[in-house]
Order: structure tokens, then C-alpha cells, then sequence
């Protein structure tokens, strides 16, 4: 082979692989900011109407972000996609399925590995210098819900309702999907991973940049775990289980300890 036919296609490779990670960096802001612009028109419209509350402000906001933002997102993909919804393309590209008993078991051995890798996580980044010692800034979703424990009682529901299902239907389900398509499986869980910890910065925002550095390598590394579950079980339904109940699990200890 000529080396010019070997630029040839290395070239239009690169070009592929460029496109598939333009493609999913739009779909994943695309889902982050109609989530926003959908929950902030929520709770404007619950305020119009009386109800605006910490609580219903929160569920507003939730239902929101996770149906129109992620969902809406992952819906509208795979529409357009195929030019109308196609059912049967949709549950294998999606890999969704009924869970079985070893997905039980995923499910359950997954949910203890997830924060056994929270845990080395941060006993790695207690060994690096600057970030040494730092617990990250706090996710403003369980900030507000220290201020008002109600929140935490409700984020539990949400979390494994919406939350979960709901990230990980765009995130894993679309995007890692998609980009499995053009890359090995091996880069297309890590590129999704970034992406993943990437839309979670507004969320983390804080004064401490080192704070911050340490919370989205949190995200991302939890998202490279979520996306290698899903490679592993072979069905989103494991990943999106695992997602809510963690996040569950979070709302829970806070509540027990903040109430």
C-alpha cells in the first residue's frame, strides 16, 4: 500500500472519529441545555401559578431536566436517526432488555463497586499535590438539600426514577453508543466519560478551582464505570439502575445526617 493511500485513510478516519465526537459533544449540551431551559420554564410557570416552593421548585425542576433534557435528547436522536421512531432499531442500538437474574446480580455487585471506586478515588487524589486532601465541592443539588432535608427525601424517587434511567438513556445508551460505532469500545466508554463529567461543571461550580477539578473527576470516573457496566451486562437497564440507586443512596446518608 502507498503511504499516500495509507494518509488517504488515516485522514478520513480522523475526519470520522472528529465528526462522531462533534456529534456527541452537541447531543450531550443539546440535552443538558433544554433540560435547563425546560426546568427553569417549569418553575416559572409553578411561581405564575402559586406553588413556587423549595420542594415543588425542586420536583419541577427534575421532572424537567431528565424528561426534556435527557430524554427529549436521546428521543429526538434516535427520530431522527431513522427518520420516524423505530421501535426494534431503538431497543437493540439502546441494548435494553428485560433484566434477568445475573442482571440482579449486576445490579447489586455493581451498586457496592460503585462506591468502592468513589472510595479509591479519592485515596488517589489524597496523594496528589495540589488537589491532596481535597473533598471536592459539593453537587448544588445536595447543597440546597442540606438547607432544606425535605429535598434529600425527595431526591430519592427522583434519583432512581428519572435521575438515573434518565442520564444514562443519553449519555450511555446514545452517545456511547454512537461513538462505538466509529471506536473501539475501549475509547468510545472513555470519551463518553469525559463528555459526562464535562456536562456536570455548571452543577459544580465553585470558588475553589482544585475543588472543582476534584468533583468532575469524581463524575467522570463514576461515568467510565457506568459506561464499562454497560459494555460488561451488555444492557443499559444495569447502568441506569446502579446510577439511580447510587444517587439514592447519597440522598439517603445526607438526609440521616443533615435532617
Amino acid at each position: 500500500m502507498s503511504s499516500r493511500r495509507r494518509s488517504s485513510r488515516v485522514g478520513a478516519r480522523l475526519k470520522r472519529g472528529g465528526r462522531a465526537v462533534g456529534l456527541c459533544l452537541a447531543i450531550g449540551l443539546l440535552g443538558y441545555f433544554s433540560g435547563m431551559a425546560a426546568g427553569t420554564g417549569a418553575v416559572g410557570h409553578l411561581s405564575v401559578l402559586g406553588y413556587s416552593t423549595e420542594t415543588v421548585d425542586e420536583i419541577g425542576l427534575s421532572v424537567a431536566f431528565n424528561v426534556v433534557g435527557a430524554g427529549g435528547t436521546a428521543l429526538s436522536y434516535l427520530i431522527i436517526r431513522r427518520n420516524g421512531f423505530d421501535r426494534a432499531f431503538a431497543v437493540d442500538f439502546l441494548r435494553i432488555r428485560r433484566p434477568n437474574w445475573w442482571d440482579l446480580a449486576w445490579i447489586f455487585l455493581g451498586l457496592v463497586g460503585a462506591f468502592v471506586v468513589l472510595v479509591g478515588y479519592q485515596q488517589i487524589v489524597d496523594l496528589i499535590e495540589p488537589l491532596g486532601g481535597s473533598e471536592g465541592t459539593t453537587h448544588s443539588g445536595i447543597e440546597a438539600g442540606r438547607e432544606y432535608p425535605a429535598l434529600l427525601l425527595l431526591g430519592i424517587p427522583l434519583a432512581l426514577l428519572l435521575t438515573g434511567p434518565g442520564e444514562e438513556l443519553l449519555f450511555r445508551g446514545v452517545l456511547q453508543s454512537r461513538l462505538k460505532e466509529t471506536f473501539p469500545t475501549v475509547v468510545a466508554v472513555g470519551l463518553t466519560g469525559l463528555v459526562f463529567g464535562a456536562i456536570h461543571l455548571p452543577v459544580y461550580a465553585g470558588t475553589e478551582p482544585s475543588a472543582v477539578i476534584v468533583s468532575l473527576g469524581t463524575v467522570t470516573t463514576l461515568g467510565l464505570y457506568f459506561g464499562t457496566l454497560y459494555e460488561l451486562s451488555g444492557t443499559l437497564v444495569v447502568p441506569a439502575l446502579i446510577h439511580g440507586c447510587f444517587n439514592a443512596t447519597v440522598y439517603l446518608t445526607n438526609y440521616l445526617t443533615y435532617a
